[in-house]
């Protein structure tokens, strides 16, 4: 269930949708006009259903109760995580006074990383009472309200702040505007007039380029169908990303450091997974590591929903024989969802 949401403006040339559930955080893109450019988002940090207060990288991460969400100039993800203070603990605040609730600060940073920010090691428990709903203010400072307590926090925590006024998302450039200028050159390049020659299957000097100065630039093994797309989105901000492409883009656009070209085409082939592609999927996303593990926790998910349709798929539970790692978490979590779904009947 969504609790609460934010725009990135940060993540891509269009945007994207941080939506929030009680414990975990996704990352939906969208297309210029405003509309999701995916089915399904793609998790950041945490687990559904999964109560904690851990930091770490993606699934590793857990929340308790996110209540609100906000993005700071640099891309980053600011929550405010409230927890319950059991009584048995008896914890109290820096006055000496009970407390029932506290409310954490925590960042989410692009890498997939999450932080807590208040309370700071050894600094007390974080702030007393039921605190959401985070403004960063131009100054940096990070404000936050509690209906309960009839308050307002502000923090002095050093973020950036967003510009004061976001440029708007343009369903299509106009005529003379940068990204269609630039669109026009790569649709329409006269011969011999190119300031860069972009070769996909032509092998890079050893050890790096021989000539830093050369105008022939070697990526060795690329998709050319997935190299224009990437092309077309470097020149022109925007690209439909076709399912068969998908995966092809993602690993070029993770190895050309394009982490929302990328991010946009593992939702694709998140919104294309079948019973007949998801263990190919898995193992693709395995392999590959890094920016597509939370690809990867989604993949898995999908795969413990429909584990009958899966099995059902001739030679798929063979293929994954070749990660056995990769075989015994997706036979718990198949058990651990037979439990349940008997449990509830």
């Amino acid at each position: 269930m969504v609790r609460t949401q934010a725009v990135q403006p940060a993540a891509g040339p269009d945007g994207a949708l941080i939506i929030a559930t009680r414990t975990a955080l996704y990352r939906l893109p969208l297309n210029p006009d405003g509309s999701p450019a995916a089915r399904v988002p793609v998790l950041l940090a945490g687990l559904e259903g999964v109560e904690g207060t851990q930091d770490g990288r993606v699934e590793e991460a857990r929340f308790t109760d996110l209540c609100g969400c906000a993005v700071d100039g640099e891309g980053n993800v600011i929550v405010a995580d409230i927890a319950e203070v059991m009584e048995g603990d008896r914890l109290e605040d820096e006055e000496g006074e009970h407390m029932d609730y506290r409310t954490a600060v925590r960042r989410l940073a692009l890498d997939g990383t999450v932080t807590t920010l208040v309370p700071r090691p050894g600094r007390g428990l974080g702030l007393k009472g039921t605190y959401g709903r985070p403004v960063i203010l131009h100054t940096g400072h990070l404000c936050l309200t509690s209906s309960a307590e009839s308050a307002i926090r502000v923090l002095g925590l050093g973020l950036k702040p967003c510009p004061l006024l976001c440029p708007a998302s343009k369903a299509r450039a106009p005529c003379g505007s940068l990204h269609a200028d630039m669109g026009a050159l790569l649709d329409a390049q006269p011969d011999g007039t190119a300031d860069l020659t972009l070769v996909p299957l032509l092998p890079a000097a050893a050890g790096g380029f021989a000539d830093g100065a050369a105008a022939e630039l070697g990526l060795p093994e690329a998709d050319p169908d997935a190299f224009a797309l990437v092309l077309r989105w470097v020149y022109t901000g925007a690209v439909d990303i076709p399912s068969a492409l998908a995966p092809a883009v993602a690993e070029l656009a993770d190895r050309l450091l394009l982490p929302e070209l990328c991010s946009d085409a593992q939702a694709v082939v998140l919104s294309g997974v079948s019973a007949e592609t998801v263990v190919g999927s898995l193992l693709w996303a395995e392999r590959l590591g890094g920016s597509f593990a939370p690809l990867l926790s989604q993949l898995k998910a999908w795969c413990a929903e429909r584990g009958e349709e899966v099995a059902a798929v001739p030679h798929s539970l063979k293929r994954l024989a070749k990660s056995p790692d990769l075989m015994a978490t997706l036979m718990a979590d198949l058990l651990a969802g037979g439990v349940k779904r008997r449990r509830t009947a």
